[in-house]
């Protein structure tokens, strides 16, 4: 048995010992989050790496191929039929770069921005859902700590940062 955040009250473990690894439950906690988040998007016919790019485009404006590719961390072939896919569905739209012909621009159009804002508030619901059992602090100590285990082990394709640019105040020191 662990005793809640506050210590209040103790947080029983599985019957097994491997149910109370820290391995276990990130992998039992992602698992549910997905799953919800994939039955939620559900609802606007996209898959979780659509909305990723419903989402960057809405937050980043007008990108490249390649640069929207590194801002959902994908695969740049991977990311063809995903805007193909997207296009088809009159959600974004490629446009000639004004600045080198030779390249394409994806930009939202107003149905996919409109479907865009949507996930975000989705999203935003959703989380605070999910997380609801925690109390503030311990949602932002959360996200914090995940932070910072994503920054020091990357996933595939990605360079690992040094824990110390994890906390601005170190940094700064």
């Amino acid at each position: 048995m662990h005793a809640d955040a506050d210590g209040s009250e103790p947080i029983p473990a599985g019957p097994l010992s491997f149910q109370a690894s820290t391995w276990y439950l990130l992998a039992q906690g992602g698992s549910q989050a997905r799953h919800l988040w994939t039955e939620v998007i559900a609802q606007f016919h996209v898959s979780p790496s659509q909305s990723k790019v419903l989402r960057a485009l809405s937050e980043s404006g007008p990108v490249g191929q390649r640069q929207l590719a590194q801002l959902i961390d994908v695969d740049p072939r991977n990311a063809v039929p995903l805007v193909d896919s997207l296009a088809e569905r009159g959600l974004l739209a490629r446009e000639v770069d004004p600045d080198d012909r030779r390249r394409r621009v994806l930009t939202l159009t107003a149905r996919g921005q409109q479907v865009a804002t949507e996930l975000a508030s989705v999203a935003a619901s959703v989380e605070q859902d999910f997380l609801s059992p925690l109390s503030t602090a311990e949602q932002q100590a959360l996200r914090q700590m995940l932070l910072a285990l994503l920054r020091v082990r990357p996933g595939p394709g990605q360079e690992a940062r040094p824990a110390c640019d994890l906390d601005p105040a170190r940094a700064q020191a």
